[in-house]
């Protein structure tokens, strides 16, 4: 939709684990604005919760770059497990009377794709809260392999780095594992004096799944101390996360980039400096946030092409924005 006054707007948002973006663009590719939130994820949040930060975020955005609802042509909606039939239907329930043919309703991997392809198809690698590999073709065809969530899947993602961590920990303090450095880490970050006293913190806390997570970084310090036990659970990872993307490729039949995507993978980790050493694939490590891959999404929605110079823009101005 355009509105009379010739102005067009799009609005991405990439919603992921532990946090969630927006932002919106123009037709140039120039971000006007970004806005962060919580967790969208629905599976660790109430719909009613996800729901609410979408909704802030939406406005938040477009409020900012003074944009008319009328305006925004397209609107990007990229959650975990929005490609599953019942999320996508409460989405599309929650947002599609207002937005029409204008929402475009997707799994958050397509922003960490777009963010490394500009709209081009690939495989994107993604270790972030959980983990998961995603092939998309030039024709449309899709392939996953993983990402089945904490309970049964995430193989290599920062909750199964903490909580491998943690049970590292506990087996230490049992005489059931080796010494690590990991237990000063962990009484350290949670504030107690005896490993015990960490079950009741991490049981107890509102969100354990995210709050193991972010123990991932505990990992990475004892790792970068040479410690062999926090070594040890990297390479895992990393063999894990490799096992991801080459079953991945294997289903694609072709050679294509590997975006690199998720916080493990997109900062300067011990982890991902070892999956690039070990990996038998081309690997692509965005220069741009998820978010704006979602803006990609929003604008090649309508069939329109992100070239050089739209990149360059939107590369230019999120990053003015993100400082």
């Amino acid at each position: 939709m355009q509105s009379s006054n010739g102005k067009k707007w799009f609005i991405g948002i990439d919603g992921g684990g532990s946090k969630t973006k927006a932002a919106i663009c123009n037709e140039a590719g120039q971000v006007q604005a970004i806005a962060a939130g919580e967790s969208s994820n629905p599976l660790s949040r109430s719909w009613g919760d996800v729901e609410a930060t979408l909704r802030q975020l939406i406005d938040a955005v477009r409020i900012k770059a003074g944009a008319k609802e009328e305006e925004v042509a397209g609107l990007f909606i990229g959650l975990g497990g929005a490609d599953r039939p019942q999320i996508k239907e409460r989405l599309q329930h929650a947002f599609a009377d207002e937005w029409g043919e204008r929402l475009l309703i997707d799994n958050d991997v397509i922003a960490a794709l777009y963010a490394g392809t500009w709209g081009q198809p690939g495989v994107v690698l993604l270790a972030g809260t959980g983990s998961i590999a995603c092939a998309f073709s030039k024709e449309g065809t899709r392939h996953r392999v993983g990402g089945w969530g904490y309970l049964i899947g995430d193989e290599g993602s920062g909750f199964d780095l903490g909580k491998k961590a943690a049970i590292a920990v506990m087996r230490e303090y049992d005489g059931r594992g080796e010494s690590t450095v990991l237990t000063r880490l962990f009484m350290d970050y949670y504030g107690v004096e005896r490993p015990d006293e960490l079950i009741s913190l991490i049981y107890g806390g509102s969100n354990p799944r995210m709050e193991l997570a972010k123990t991932s970084q505990l990992v990475e310090q004892a790792a970068a101390l040479g410690d062999p036990v926090a070594n040890a659970l990297i390479i895992q990872a990393v063999e894990d996360l490799l096992e991801l993307a080459d079953a991945c490729l294997k289903k694609v039949q072709k050679p294509v980039p590997i975006v690199l995507a998720g916080g493990l993978l997109t900062a300067s980790t011990i982890l991902r400096e070892q999956l690039v050493a070990r990996a038998s694939f081309q690997t692509v490590i965005p220069t741009v946030p998820p978010v704006v891959g979602a803006l990609v999404a929003a604008v090649t929605q309508l069939g329109l092409v992100v070239d050089g110079k739209i990149a360059d823009q939107l590369r230019v101005s999120a990053a003015l924005l993100e400082k």
